[in-house]
């Protein structure tokens, strides 16, 4: 099965997130639905049965607080000349959620799961094909504000089933 360890957002968060993005139409740009915007701790790719056993003991094990995020900014990946990725930023709570990622890599690194190299936190919520004008496009998002806060409590194991409309998400177990 196909998972992955994130922080789910609030139903109110994502509804924010979902209406900025209402302006993006264009045919190149693929908007991530508004039910599986999630900050991503951990991609685990294609992880056995057996394995997940072994993977929620070790999750069930990582100890952190409850931490406040805020989301500000949009940026891309890998740059603004040749974007691929919209994110929206972390303001606050940032240094948490690394501290956060890093429990998780140290926690499944005896299971064979890498460690992330350069793990950057952030919100994906449009990947891009191509655009028509890269320029307008540029100046569309430098004109969007967009701030929100949120607490976090938990985080979730989530499987992902590759649909042709897109992926759907599951909960596998919340810690």
């Amino acid at each position: 099965m196909r998972c992955f360890i994130a922080i789910n957002l609030p139903k109110e968060t994502k509804k924010r997130i979902s209406k900025i993005m209402k302006d993006f139409q264009e045919k190149g740009i693929k908007k991530v639905e508004e039910q599986n915007l999630h900050l991503t701790l951990k991609f685990l790719g294609e992880v056995n049965e057996k394995k997940i056993e072994e993977i929620k003991q070790i999750l069930e094990k990582i100890n952190y607080k409850k931490f406040e995020v805020s989301l500000k900014n949009f940026g891309f990946f890998p740059n603004d000349n040749f974007i691929k990725v919209v994110w929206i930023g972390i303001e606050k709570g940032r240094k948490e959620i690394i501290e956060l990622q890093k429990q998780i890599d140290f926690g499944l690194k005896d299971l064979s799961f890498k460690p992330e190299t350069n793990f950057e936190p952030h919100l994906t919520i449009a990947r891009i094909k191509f655009l028509k004008n890269k320029k307008e496009f540029l100046k569309k998002v430098s004109e969007l504000k967009f701030e929100d806060n949120f607490s976090v409590s938990n985080f979730d194991l989530m499987q992902s089933f590759l649909k042709p409309g897109g992926p759907v998400y599951k909960k596998i177990l919340s810690i």
